[in-house]
């Protein structure tokens, strides 16, 4: 074991103790174990800082699922064949840095919060959850402007493991954040797109899990090549997910 890889396990160590100090229950310890050890397995950089900005936050649940979500989707993007990703990239600057065929690109991610636990062991409580306002939205993102680097490709990354987008949402979403766009082009020249997840699963009709708005009048506009891979991003290989919902749609089938 190298010197980086004793500081990660001594600092997950002191993490799981306070979790158990704190209450997390065995589920959270797991998915925290998990995501720091494919982040190590697929050669992320910052696993380090990645853990103990978990440990700076465990004391504020919501400030450490948000931290968690940070992990989480740096394994979608290494998933996706996503290279050179370095989590927790600069302290006063961008959670994540990302290639992708020579673009680098810049994430900063933030989390949706609602009133329902995101990793309790109780997904069916999922579907009492209303949807963000369109309001909300747009301050999320605004939270994130003086993050973004200069001159750079960056996005801006919503998340949400429960609150459901539907296609008439998301098109109601872009049209006011280009209004605010249209309205003050200089104030969102760093932003070069805005990716909402669906929800924390996919479409199981289209299989699709992101949903991204692009900036045409950002000072780095996105690609063609690079718009499609992150419309296209997914937490799960293709094959399983397609597997999985036909297991699930016949298993729903059998109980009526």
């Amino acid at each position: 074991m190298d010197k980086q890889e004793q500081i990660i396990q001594d600092r997950f160590q002191k993490l799981t103790e306070r979790m158990k100090e704190l209450g997390y229950n065995s589920y959270m310890v797991g998915r925290a174990k998990e995501r720091i050890d494919e982040l190590q397995q697929r050669g992320v950089r910052g696993v380090d800082k990645f853990v103990q900005k978990l440990l700076d936050r465990v004391n504020d649940k919501q400030a450490y699922l948000d931290i968690l979500i940070e992990g989480r989707f740096a394994i979608i993007l290494a998933r996706n064949s996503f290279s050179g990703i370095h989590i927790e990239y600069t302290d006063k600057g961008a959670d994540l840095k990302a290639i992708w065929n020579r673009n680098i690109v810049y994430f900063e991610i933030t989390r949706r919060h609602s009133e329902i636990d995101e990793w309790a062991d109780q997904p069916e409580a999922a579907f009492v959850v209303s949807p963000d306002r369109i309001e909300n939205i747009i301050g999320k993102i605004q939270e994130k402007l003086k993050q973004l680097q200069n001159g750079e490709i960056n996005v801006v990354v919503i998340w949400s493991d429960k609150i459901g987008l539907l296609p008439s949402i998301m098109e109601e979403a872009f049209k006011y954040i280009e209004q605010e766009v249209e309205g003050d082009p200089q104030k969102y020249k760093k932003l070069s797109g805005v990716l909402f997840t669906e929800g924390g699963g996919v479409d199981t009709a289209t299989l699709k899990q992101f949903y991204l708005f692009k900036n045409d009048k950002a000072s780095k506009v996105l690609k063609l090549s690079l718009v499609e891979k992150l419309e296209s991003l997914l937490e799960q290989d293709k094959v399983q997910l397609q597997e999985e919902i036909k297991e699930m749609t016949a298993a729903l089938k059998s109980l009526r």
